[in-house]
């Protein structure tokens, strides 16, 4: 692209002209596509109404799309050798790769595939595996996600290939730390938390909070304590006119908001895993879009193999199998059936942390149907 070129991309419009970097054969069907065809779990040919056909080929990419540019000049020059020059980055951390025959698709496919990344993910199969960056960039990941989502996919990879089929789409989310940037729309979430209360350096907590108690009189609330979601921290002035902190451990959901805000607050790492949710989706398939529910409190995190957590996903991925309607989504099934059969099935214990709850469904315009 020539400076001209990227001078001229750079230009700010509104609305923005997505459709100006397209290619032509994309460019020229926006709005006319009419029918797909499946090719196998991960070519999908798309039919315009002007008689043209796009194939798309996805595929699976490292955790949180994590690839050297050494990597990304070969998906590129696939992409304008056998491609028509367009590449995708999808939401789900997946590659797509444009071409206009299935020959090429299918050519497409084997060099992908000789690279070492597989191709799939579309039908009734495990769309993705999602993970946040963890401890690659952010600073408040309890657990390693993306190593996680790597030994996941290492165990479920042909679920993404088709090698092994599902009753329904799949996806999977592993978020280092409650804050779930992935979000708990997905079948499977995995999320990291402290197993513990957290504890402090009793003189360096002072950095955290104010010098004097008049400031607690005055109605200010030191942020170490303004985050926490369930009151577990009590702040409170002392005699010699300082303020102290209390960590009430019955309240403490050990979320670490609190440490997002402060340093000298602090958790035991060995004490650190995941919680996993189960049944969430944002399509309007089957009940309609679901949250994810939590159904396992902890479990430990354990690298590098995380057996702990593979066992588990495998464990409700193989029952949904075995049980669930074609079509049927983790979700649905497990309202189908009943929480608490569901339990069963899974033989865990129900504890005040994972009490059933009832799944209604009820969202977006299904609320305003028929009683």
């Amino acid at each position: 692209m020539t400076a001209d070129k990227v001078a001229e991309r750079l230009k700010k419009k509104l609305p923005v002209p997505y459709t100006e970097w397209l290619p032509e054969k994309v460019r020229r069907n926006v709005g006319k596509w009419v029918d797909r065809k499946y090719h196998g779990y991960g070519i999908i040919e798309h039919i315009s109404a002007t008689g043209d056909r796009i194939f798309t080929v996805k595929v699976g990419t490292p955790p949180n799309f994590r690839l050297s540019t050494d990597t990304l000049k070969k998906f590129v020059d696939i992409a304008d050798t056998l491609g028509i020059g367009g590449i995708k980055i999808t939401r789900n951390g997946n590659l797509e790769i444009l071409t206009d025959s299935l020959d090429k698709a299918l050519k497409i496919k084997e060099e992908v595939e000789k690279m070492g990344f597989p191709v799939g993910g579309w039908g009734p199969t495990l769309w993705s595996i999602n993970s946040c960056t963890a401890f690659l960039t952010c600073t408040t990941a309890v657990v390693d996600a993306p190593s996680i989502t790597k030994v996941l996919y290492d165990h479920l990879k042909p679920y993404f290939t088709g090698e092994v089929k599902l009753p329904a789409k799949l996806r999977i989310n592993v978020s280092g730390c409650p804050s779930a940037c992935g979000g708990f729309t997905t079948d499977i979430n995995i999320v990291g938390h402290y197993g513990d209360a957290p504890t402090y350096d009793p003189e360096r907590i002072k950095l955290c909070l104010p010098k004097s108690a008049k400031a607690l009189e005055m109605g200010h609330v030191p942020e170490v304590a303004e985050v926490c979601p369930t009151g577990a921290i009590r702040v409170f002035g002392k005699p010699d006119g300082t303020v102290g902190l209390e960590v009430i451990r019955p309240k403490c959901i050990a979320c670490g908001r609190c440490r997002d805000v402060c340093d000298w607050i602090d958790f035991d790492q060995s004490k650190a895993g995941v919680a996993i949710l189960i049944g969430g989706k944002a399509s309007n398939t089957g009940r309609g879009p679901l949250p994810s529910i939590q159904v396992i409190p902890w479990i430990p995190a354990i690298p590098p193999d995380y057996r702990e957590i593979v066992a588990v996903v495998k464990k409700i991925i193989d029952l949904w199998r075995e049980n669930a309607r074609e079509g049927e989504r983790i979700g649905d099934w497990m309202a189908r059936v009943g929480l608490e059969q569901f339990y069963k099935m899974l033989n865990i214990p129900v504890t005040k942390w994972n009490k059933p709850v009832t799944l209604t469904g009820e969202f977006g315009f299904r609320q305003f149907g028929p009683i």
